[in-house]
């Protein structure tokens, strides 16, 4: 999973809880991730991305490959790259989705679905003879992400709402819910108010998990809704892929190494039809790859000049 070693390039994963960069020269940064909040998300990408760069010791870069869950319009795209280009000093920008790097990684370019569960869901598919992934699921956290941390955080603290109203059973994640986040009554003003409300609500997820895990019966019902969700996506995944026996079947994410086995348990149902296996590598071993993409849907490529 290398590059020209004549050219440098700046890996980013970009996700809403985290933003990881790798260089060619191996130095490695983190900064907090960027929701999708308009316009004004376009700069506050740039921005970490440059402040990744810095902290992974601002070596010189060619070539900048984003992989984004807030990935824009064509316009947006253009615009977002132009402005890591200013900050860098790179010449080209690619920008995709980070399913797409995600599956580039964890395939090392081969075929498959890639199944990644983290605040959000990403769910790329490839068939044998396809030249680009396609994209199901996910959507974001308005519109979709099913089982991903922010839904499983979200249905968890509105369960715990719930039962503190009456209007639900009694739950754990009531007294988790105000472990994390303080008196239940004041949550929702706490949470609505907050500047980064997805992520805060995403990093609610290992509280319904450890709930589950004690026997609770509303946290369970919340996993168990969100392995359906995740395996729902997959089998539309190879679908997509072709209806493949024994279709290639890789599960990312930190949620998803959570998840895992209960995912490969439920797929399991279909004897045969996954091949589920250890990821090649990760979302920035697949932009290094994704350096020299063309431009192809789901993949926005800028030049300077």
């Amino acid at each position: 999973m290398t590059t020209d070693a004549a050219i440098s390039v700046l890996a980013v994963d970009g996700g809403q809880s985290a933003i990881r960069v790798r260089d060619s020269a191996g130095g490695g940064g983190v900064v907090p991730g960027v929701s999708w909040h308009g316009p004004r998300t376009l700069r506050a990408t740039a921005a970490a991305v440059a402040d990744a760069w810095r902290i992974a010791g601002s070596h010189p870069v060619d070539v900048a490959v984003l992989g984004l869950t807030t990935v824009p319009d064509d316009e947006g795209c253009a615009h977002l790259a132009r402005l890591v280009a200013d900050e860098l000093g790179a010449g080209r920008v690619v920008v995709c989705d980070d399913g797409i790097s995600s599956h580039a990684g964890a395939f090392a370019g081969g075929w498959g679905v890639a199944l990644s569960v983290g605040t959000g869901v990403a769910c790329a598919t490839r068939g044998p003879a396809d030249a680009v992934p396609d994209l199901l699921g996910g959507h974001g956290y308005l519109l979709g992400d099913e089982g991903g941390a922010y839904w499983i955080g979200r249905a968890g603290i509105a369960a715990a709402l719930r039962a503190a109203d009456g209007r639900g059973p009694s739950t754990l994640l009531v007294s988790a819910a105000e472990s994390r986040f303080g008196a239940v009554r004041g949550i929702p003003i706490r949470i609505h108010s907050s500047e980064r409300a997805v992520d805060e609500i995403a990093h609610f997820a290992p509280e319904v998990l450890a709930a589950a895990r004690a026997g609770d019966p509303v946290a369970t019902t919340v996993i168990d809704d969100a392995v359906d969700e995740l395996a729902l996506v997959a089998r539309a995944a190879r679908r997509h892929a072709g209806s493949h026996a024994a279709t290639p079947l890789v599960i990312l994410g930190r949620l998803g190494a959570e998840l895992d086995d209960r995912i490969v348990e439920r797929l399991g149902d279909d004897p045969g039809v996954f091949d589920a296996r250890a990821p090649l590598g990760d979302a920035l071993d697949g932009a290094m790859l994704l350096a020299h993409s063309p431009a192809d849907d789901g993949i926005h490529v800028w030049t300077r000049g």
